[in-house]
């Protein structure tokens, strides 16, 4: 069952129901937006649930805002509002990069986004859940969405880790060594000096994954 939702706000479709939270697209105030509401938990102290879903809403919204800030494309945040969860933002028409993966353009718009989360690892953000479907395309503009799971950090292991979730994304496709490849350049010339150990880092994970694999299997 949703949350309360903002006075005003007509509910044209759900996007997206999680366990964590539900994406409406809804008409505020004669525009679209989308309504992003966290999920009260009856299982958690009324308190504690409060707090989370409280501090959790406060920090999207401002990666969201820090972030478009720095000059990466973000939703624009309207309106919150922390104690029933929500954030209000704009609609971003478009494509899904993951409806592209298979399109002439999807390696160019790879190498674009290498540059845009190089920007905003410059400014000490990770997205958290970088995969094709978290990135809409309108024209050649990309937009990052959905910053649920992201944090400050200036950590390598971190960046890699936010990286190492878009190389895993990417693995089924016959041509994942080149788009990896791509996207790193990309990255490279937007993220600073902490490129090179971001890319060494993402190797070791690569390493530990298959380790665990290879244990798994045995």
């Amino acid at each position: 069952m949703l949350n309360h939702l903002p006075q005003g706000c007509t509910i044209i479709r759900t996007l997206y129901q999680g366990a964590e939270a539900i994406v409406t697209l809804c008409e505020w105030m004669d525009m679209k937006v989308v309504v992003k509401t966290r999920v009260r938990k009856g299982y958690r102290i009324r308190e504690l649930d409060e707090y989370i879903r409280r501090s959790r809403t406060i920090r999207e919204a401002s990666l969201l805002s820090l972030a478009k800030r720095a000059g990466v494309e973000t939703p624009f945040i309207y309106h919150i509002n922390p104690a029933e969860g929500w954030i209000i933002m704009s609609y971003v028409e478009g494509e899904n990069l993951r409806n592209l993966q298979r399109s002439s353009i999807f390696p160019h718009l790879i190498n674009r986004l290498g540059y845009i989360v190089g920007r905003l690892h410059s400014i000490g953000i990770v997205h958290g859940d970088l995969t094709p479907a978290n990135v809409i395309v309108s024209n050649d503009r990309l937009t990052l969405i959905d910053f649920g799971l992201g944090e400050y950090s200036n950590e390598v292991e971190k960046k890699a880790e936010d990286i190492y979730t878009l190389v895993s994304s990417l693995s089924p496709l016959p041509n994942n060594e080149a788009l990896v490849k791509l996207f790193l350049e990309g990255y490279k010339s937007s993220a600073g000096e902490s490129a090179i150990k971001v890319e060494e880092r993402i190797k070791e994970i690569s390493k530990r994954g298959r380790y665990v694999e290879k244990e798994l299997r045995h």
